[in-house]
């Protein structure tokens, strides 16, 4: 069956979700890898679309006719622990309780992390992230161990800035500054956080030591109202799931991967049922995460409530 033949059967979410984010974030990485390393060629960022097109239609073909599985995004949440307390928390970590706070041990990541990979063929972008991640003092380690898997293409870390790199995490970063880069919330535009945002010194260091790190200059967040007591129904469910900007994130959290770290919350603060996947339980994980992605929605999401407006970034509660 060709290509054009197999688009009218694939469903627009899963097109979404897959194919299209992963040909979305392959030309981040070579866009991002030709200005940083003059790897790869050029991408005309007028032409972006038309190669999206180009790409999603490779991976269709790489999954229908080679079998192979290349999961877009994965997210590992480290550690709930977190050095500020943000309002509007997309992940409502401030609203957890001690008893439902997690820190990832190394064991625990190097165990999720292959299982995973021994049942896909690749994850384009794999981000580690918190709380605040650098929270957790096995950071280091992890970089390290997820840096020499070949499936991993491309490893970001997410930071708010509030804690400097120690030195291990510095020769870390050093050692794979070809894979890994530090992306750096930019929560200077709150005047509460003056006295505890180090981005400039931050930046400093990673500067002196060749890490390469991108800032987010000019970005806004949305409220967060949480979930409702109250399901809707699967139609209403299902245009909200379409819409979200947040199918894309795909969270490792607590052994289970989740649609998002909303979902996975949901499950401790209002007893909603969060259906992710076990992921050293699974007796197929691959076909389950290849399900995941077909997913319409998931039971998390009938109770999620959405919100349009923009507001300042981390806005303290």
């Amino acid at each position: 069956m060709n290509i054009s033949e197999k688009n009218n059967e694939i469903s627009k979410i899963f097109y979404k979700r897959y194919f299209e984010q992963n040909a979305i974030n392959k030309i981040a990485n070579e866009m991002t890898k030709f200005l940083w390393f003059k790897e790869g060629h050029f991408i005309n960022p007028l032409k972006k679309e038309e190669i999206a097109k180009k790409y999603a239609e490779e991976e269709i073909d790489n999954f229908y006719n080679k079998n192979i599985l290349i999961m877009p995004q994965v997210e590992f949440c480290i550690t709930t622990r977190c050095t500020l307390k943000c309002k509007d928390c997309c992940a409502l970590i401030p609203q957890l309780d001690k008893e439902h706070r997690i820190e990832m041990s190394f064991d625990d990541f190097k165990l999720y992390l292959d299982k995973i990979l021994n049942n896909v063929d690749g994850i384009r972008r794999f981000i580690i992230l918190g709380g605040e991640t650098l929270m957790n003092p096995e950071l280091p380690k992890m970089i390290e161990y997820a840096a020499g898997k070949e499936k991993i293409f491309d490893i970001e870390i997410i930071t708010n800035a509030t804690i400097l790199p120690n030195q291990k995490l510095i020769d870390c970063l050093k050692k794979y500054n070809k894979k890994v880069f530090v992306y750096t919330s930019n929560y200077k535009g709150a005047e509460e956080l003056a006295n505890i945002i180090k981005i400039d010194e931050f930046e400093k260091v990673l500067n002196k030591n060749n890490i390469k790190h991108l800032k987010f200059e000019s970005w806004s967040w949305k409220e967060e109202f949480g979930f409702s007591s109250q399901a809707d129904d699967d139609e209403k469910t299902k245009e909200k799931f379409f819409k979200c900007d947040r199918i894309k994130c795909t969270q490792v959290i607590d052994g289970f991967l989740y649609i998002c770290s909303k979902a996975s919350a949901g499950k401790f603060l209002n007893g909603i049922i969060a259906d992710g996947i076990d992921i050293l339980n699974s007796k197929d994980l691959r076909n389950e995460i290849i399900e995941f992605y077909k997913a319409p929605y998931t039971e998390a999401c009938k109770y999620c409530i959405l919100s349009e407006k923009l507001i300042q970034p981390a806005l303290q509660a």
